[in-house]
């Protein structure tokens, strides 16, 4: 085949199902030009929920912006957990808080002997400045 009736070929395929496509759709429409019901759609939400839903959000603006606000924020806190949960099973034992410092724990005392000698020779310059 040649590119041009490779072309050509799509092109009608894409026609016959824009075709079949408008079909479809005025099918679902009634005499009326009201939209039928479609069932395969699935139950979705109950009137008595939506009714409900528009009492309290959806006759003022200032309802609706609150709504929007707060479905971000609860899904921003939703998202930042879960995204917590994944990194830190991701990195386990790499992060600073899942590292076990007590295996770097070293049993040197000079450090503290020498901590308490610079501590004593500090002590011991303060009284000899209350004596002047």
């Amino acid at each position: 085949a040649q590119p041009a009736d490779t072309i050509a070929k799509m092109f009608s395929a894409i026609a016959r199902a824009g075709r079949m496509g408008a079909a479809r759709r005025m099918a679902s429409f009634s005499s009326t030009g009201v939209r039928s019901k479609s069932t395969a759609s699935g139950p979705g939400i109950p009137p008595a929920v939506l009714s409900n839903w528009y009492n309290i959000f959806g006759k003022s603006n200032v309802a609706y912006i609150t709504w929007i606000v707060a479905g971000i924020l609860v899904a921003e806190g939703i998202t930042g957990g879960l995204t917590d949960i994944l990194w830190s099973s991701a990195n386990r034992g790499r992060t600073y808080e899942s590292v076990d410092w007590t295996a770097f724990i070293v049993e040197d005392d000079d450090d503290d002997e020498d901590e308490d000698e610079d501590e004593d020779e500090e002590g011991g310059d303060d009284d000899d400045d209350d004596d002047e």
